[in-house]
């Protein structure tokens, strides 16, 4: 399957809105749609914030990463923070203290950013944090491949920090792998630079700034089934080659293409406004006439699996499994394309059966593990009702799109 990472411009009702999307053989996989007049980016940006509320009985604080502007700090994440200024030594946060912050999660729908103290600063093959100090490799690779990843860690393993390696480094080898210990002690640095420097700075400052969108999208995709990275803004691909030549281990020249036809638009060719359309209807049909129907909600999303008429109403148990893997495959797509998170409820068609059950339970469990975030499995119920969370990261693809016609069939 040949996989491609898609940078382009669509027209909607007069705007020009940035489409990120992942595609795997024509099929949108992933996508981040960022509005021309979007203000610039925040997510994984690291302030000098100051506290401006305290309120326990929530278990939080609020804030100000600038004057009006309130981030959410769950007081559970208060992991070794980083303080510029302290009004009290006594409490472990005070309204009027300074700290580090970085924002995890944008502001979704009525919900201020949320904020963290553990710090985090992200490679194309390792992860370095502040608040924790463990050693960590994915839990994706095999267990012999993620032994000998963390022997190689542990040589320039700075006990100050957190490491995490990535999966991208499973192919990392011989005279490869001397480039997971370069990447891990410069973010070691880097981290060691802002943690130092903080003291000195002003409220407000902003000490690290995220890359662009369509960098950090590049940065979670695997990067042994990329075939390709195509865009045709010409500003896009000379961040995209000057990013390519800062990271070489990534080969990622040999992958970037600037597209230039002119008779035929990569949009278009990629069918990005038709497939974006689908992606907000409630009912999605399966190849086995069977269909999905996704209902968002304030509190969760609710997925219906339906068997419609098209299938007879009494199926065999054989059948009836098929039809919840089919339906499993597709559910666990439409959530990273459509970026659902929180709690997810799934009703599959009711078995009878306890192997197929935990047959599906594990596929679903196999399914997800593709998506680059996180994505728990919790239980399927003697009724067929899977319980699923996604992490919270951006907004869903709805909100991104709130300039389309939302029509449903």
């Amino acid at each position: 399957m040949s996989r491609r990472f898609v940078i382009t411009r669509i027209g909607i009702k007069g705007k020009m809105p940035l489409v990120c999307a992942i595609f795997e053989d024509h099929r949108m996989l992933e996508v981040q749609c960022i509005p021309e007049d979007a203000p610039p980016q925040i997510l994984n940006n690291i302030y000098v914030g100051r506290v401006s509320q305290v309120v326990k009985n929530i278990g939080a604080a609020f804030v100000e990463i600038e004057k009006g502007r309130k981030c959410f700090l769950p007081l559970s994440d208060l992991k070794e923070p980083v303080y510029v200024k302290r009004m009290s030594e006594k409490q472990p946060l005070s309204q009027g203290d300074e700290l580090l912050v970085q924002i995890v999660r944008e502001a979704v729908k009525t919900k201020d950013p949320q904020v963290s103290t553990n710090l985090s600063l992200a490679g194309i093959y390792s992860v370095v944090t502040s608040g924790t100090h463990q050693l960590g490799v994915s839990a994706k690779l095999d267990p012999v491949r993620r032994e000998a990843l963390r022997k190689l860690a542990e040589s320039v393993y700075d006990e100050r920090f957190g490491v995490i390696v990535r999966t991208n480094a499973a192919d990392l080898e011989g005279d490869d792998a001397d480039i997971l210990t370069f990447e891990i002690q410069s973010l070691q640095e880097q981290m060691q630079t802002i943690v130092s420097r903080a003291p000195f700075r002003t409220i407000y400052s902003v000490l690290y700034e995220a890359p662009p969108e369509y960098i950090r999208i590049l940065q979670n995709q695997p990067l042994e089934p990329l075939a390709e990275v195509v865009t045709d803004d010409a500003d896009i691909y000379k961040e995209l080659t000057a990013f390519s030549d800062t990271h070489p281990s990534m080969k990622l020249s040999e992958k970037l293409r600037f597209y230039k036809d002119k008779q035929l638009d990569l949009h278009k060719l990629y069918a990005i406004e038709v497939q974006l359309e689908r992606a907000l209807q409630k009912k999605i049909w399966l190849k086995s006439g069977a269909n999905l129907l996704i209902e968002p909600t304030e509190a969760m999303t609710v997925i219906d699996v339906n068997s419609s008429k098209n299938i007879k109403k009494k199926l065999p148990e054989e059948q009836h499994l098929q039809v919840n893997l089919e339906a499993a495959a597709e559910i666990a797509a439409q959530l990273r394309l459509r970026n659902l998170s929180g709690i997810i409820i799934i009703d599959f068609i009711d078995m009878a059966s306890a192997e197929h059950k935990e047959c599906l339970l594990s596929a679903m469990q196999s399914f997800v593990k593709t998506d680059p975030v996180k994505t728990e499995v919790v239980d399927l119920t003697r009724l067929g009702l899977m319980e699923l969370t996604r992490k919270k990261t951006r907004r869903p693809l709805r909100e991104q799109l709130g300039m389309f016609d939302t029509d449903e069939q």
